[in-house]
């Protein structure tokens, strides 16, 4: 559940938002000292994109899809920002011949 709520940049408080429980109610569950009641459990796997059996696998094969696709959107908006900048600069120092 913790793996999952850091591919998706959550913090614990943001994560008790959404599914509406206490910011420690999700530590206790992420450290295993209670277990979620069905409601929350799918409350939580809803928030986290995956199905409620995932949250307590080792190695899920969906959530390291989620991973893969969120690293490749992070590289991607990173190029993007990056030739954004590059253009930006051209332009600024007169280089830019665009139409």
């Amino acid at each position: 559940m913790k793996r999952c709520r850091g591919i998706l940049h959550l913090s614990q408080m943001a994560l008790a938002e959404k599914v509406g429980c206490s910011t420690t109610m999700i530590g206790n569950i992420e450290t295993l000292k209670r277990f979620p009641s069905p409601d929350n459990l799918n409350h939580i796997a809803e928030a986290l994109r995956v199905h409620p059996s995932e949250l307590f696998t080792e190695n899920s094969t969906a959530i390291n899809q989620i991973q893969t696709v969120y690293e490749v959107r992070e590289r991607l908006e990173a190029n993007i920002k990056k030739a954004i900048a590059e253009i930006l600069t051209d332009e600024d120092s007169g280089s830019g011949s665009h139409h």
